[in-house]
């Protein structure tokens, strides 16, 4: 079972149970209710008031451990009955005994079904009707519109609430699964062979889709098939892939999806697959770059979840497949390369270690420096949408490493000839009119290489010396560096694209509460260690819920994503704006006073000071904020609870207000 249905299990399974122990507390509600009859209770009130009475007291000590579903889905009927019988016998339309019928409205609404929803509220009328004999009075069809009214708002919030699990739980599991690949690049790095390799990917493989058998085979130059690796499967060497299963998804960019495989003709479904009665098998084309090499395959079981729903994890192991397939061709050629591409072996385990981009490019730092005399190193990554800038993501000089910055691409400068013409360059003294950088030293000798990933340009590395002069093999050791960094960085790139999901808010685009915490964690460390101030901003809309009740939740949405672009409009780069949880936003204003923090505060509470337009009505929307500076001794929660006390405090004093603590 994976996690998504574990959990919906436990969450079924705490509902049940909770429906289980309020029935008992229905049924003596009812017993009582019969007993205030305006006529004397009779043999038969008693009889109805004991049999409830003695049926609660059983159901409170018994709790079925199987079937617990189906027991109270039984019993609904049951509660209607009952509670019917206790309406007749305490006064009919009369009586308030209806109420009790909302329970199992409750009861319905748990089960998402409007179907069943519908046809047990009809159930619950007719019931009511027959036993108050009301058909005809306006006060009977006043309860019934009653009833559907709680059923409606109750399958509304139902669907709301289920809707949030979900998508918190879909969340958490990318979160994980994210983690298990990572996981898996590093363990990767302590293995020798590309064989061992591809195994260790295809056994993770299999764990994280819950098959039994997975296996990865490459393009030969013979137009064969050749097995990299298999797990559960038989060890086929090499096959010819026509008319087979394999060759449709060898033509095709997207994962091919095959159910009830058994049923296929052998000569279609081969590797033993067919005798192992497997259910479903799932290829996927091992693609480098525009070229497929080869195909990824996992085959097993009838599962709860298909494996074409599983495209995340599926295309992170093919991308592994290839990475791990580049990087042993690098490793071929550096064999035979000699000593040069001996150590880029090393400097590429170092670099394909990590998939965090500041982390990936020390370490390619540090790779470098124990090869060759380098007092500056930089590497500057193009920018997709603006052609006129790079990226400077790292540049260190001279002992110092400087925070990432957008620079216009100098006319005539050597990052600007590298991207042209897609060549490593040597300069010695002057390197034209390049924008100098660091400590705006000129280098005595410098590198520039281009970082190159399946024919397009995704930026520059260079190296400089402020000692000695560089010569042409060392622009060949950069250069190649440099094949194997612009994979590493792709590979990095690709993960941080898909953690930012798994860190953005949906309807707001910022960050969540878990981006949040990770960057609060970081700004505190870096403070503390270059000195620099730090102020932390609590922001609180005063009027969401008034919104929501009067306009709908739509607007409210709205209300919430106009917030957004006003904190996004007035933060800078350097800073980080989150949605923390319902209405409130936090901004890390790293480098920053807290009446600078007020600053930036007062311009946003300015901006949204009843300016949001929903349809053709003004709203009078405001906010409330809180700011707080970090202090020497102050932990992460300090900070935040003393800029949720400020924020707190400008509610109390009559809201749209700023408020420092």
């Amino acid at each position: 079972m994976n996690i998504v249905n574990a959990r919906k299990v436990s969450h079924r399974l705490e509902t049940e149970t909770t429906i289980w122990k309020v029935r008992p507390i229905e049924w003596f509600l009812a017993g009582g209710l019969a007993l205030t009859g305006k006529t004397t209770a009779g043999p038969d009130v008693w009889a109805f008031v004991s049999l409830c009475w003695i049926a609660s007291l059983v159901m409170t000590w018994t709790h079925p451990k199987r079937s617990l579903m189906a027991f109270n889905m039984v019993l609904i009927p049951v509660d209607i009955i009952v509670i019917s019988t206790a309406v007749s016998l305490s006064g009919g339309l009369a009586s308030p005994g209806f109420l009790l019928y909302g329970i199992d409205v409750l009861f319905l609404v748990t089960y998402a079904s409007w179907r069943w929803v519908t046809l047990g509220t009809a159930a619950i009328v007719a019931g009511y009707g027959l036993a108050s004999q009301g058909w005809a009075s306006a006060q009977f069809w006043w309860h019934a519109f009653f009833l559907a009214f709680i059923v409606l708002v109750a399958q509304s919030l139902a669907s709301s609430a289920m809707k949030a699990v979900r998508s918190a739980s879909a969340s958490k599991v990318k979160v994980e699964q994210l983690a298990a690949l990572k996981s898996l690049q590093g363990s990767l790095v302590e293995l020798s062979d590309l064989r061992s390799m591809v195994t260790t990917i295809l056994q993770t493989g299999t764990q994280l889709l819950q098959t039994q058998a997975g296996y990865a085979a490459r393009w030969t130059s013979a137009g064969t098939l050749q097995m990299m690796a298999q797990t559960g499967l038989e060890d086929e060497a090499e096959w010819d892939p026509r008319d087979s299963y394999e060759a449709e998804a060898l033509t095709r960019t997207e994962i091919t999806y095959w159910k009830n495989i058994s049923s296929h003709d052998p000569v279609k479904i081969d590797h033993g697959l067919r005798g192992r009665h497997y259910h479903e098998l799932a290829l996927v084309p091992l693609k480098d770059g525009v070229t497929v090499i080869g195909v990824l395959a996992f085959a097993g079981q009838r599962r709860v979840v298909p494996l074409v729903d599983q495209q995340v994890v599926l295309e992170g192991l093919a991308d592994m497949v290839v990475s791990q397939n580049r990087f042993a061709q690098a490793q071929s050629e550096a064999r035979k390369r000699g000593r040069l591409l001996a150590i880029l072996e090393r400097v590429g385990r170092i670099v394909n270690r990590n998939l965090e981009m500041n982390n990936l490019l020390r370490s390619l730092h540090q790779a470098v420096a124990e090869e060759l005399e380098t007092d500056s190193f930089l590497v500057a990554l193009t920018l997709p949408d603006d052609p006129d800038r790079i990226l400077m993501q790292y540049l260190f000089d001279e002992g110092h490493e400087y925070t990432p910055e957008v620079m216009d691409i100098t006319q005539g400068g050597p990052t600007e000839r590298v991207l042209a013409t897609q060549e490593a360059l040597l300069f010695s003294g002057s390197m034209g009119p390049s924008q100098l950088l660091g400590s705006y030293r000129v280098p005595r000798s410098a590198i520039f290489a281009p970082l190159e990933f399946e024919g397009e340009m995704i930026g520059v590395i260079s190296t400089q010396s402020y000692r000695i002069d560089y010569d042409r093999d060392h622009v060949e050791f950069i250069s190649s560096i440099a094949s194997q960094a612009a994979i590493a960085i792709q590979n990095a790139q690709l993960y941080q694209r898909t953690e930012s999901v798994a860190l953005t808010d949906h309807l707001t685009g910022l960050g969540n509460s878990r981006r949040f915490a990770m960057a609060l964690r970081s700004a505190i460390d870096y403070s503390r260690i270059a000195n620099m101030a730090l102020s932390l901003l609590l922001i609180d809309s005063d009027s969401l819920k008034q919104i929501n009740d009067r306009y709908g939740h739509i607007a409210g949405d709205t209300h919430l994503q106009v917030l957004s672009n006003v904190i996004r409009r007035n933060v800078r780069d350097q800073d980080t704006a989150c949605r923390y949880a319902g209405d409130e936003f936090v901004i890390i204003l790293p480098n920053t006073q807290v009446g600078e923090a007020m600053t930036v505060g007062e311009r946003i509470r300015r901006e949204m000071d009843g300016k949001f337009a929903w349809k053709d009505s003004m709203i009078g929307a405001t906010i409330s904020v809180g700011a707080a500076q970090l202090q020497p001794t102050m932990t992460q929660e300090e900070l935040f609870a003393a800029a949720d006390r400020a924020m707190y405090e400008a509610k109390q004093n009559g809201k749209n207000r700023v408020v420092a603590s």
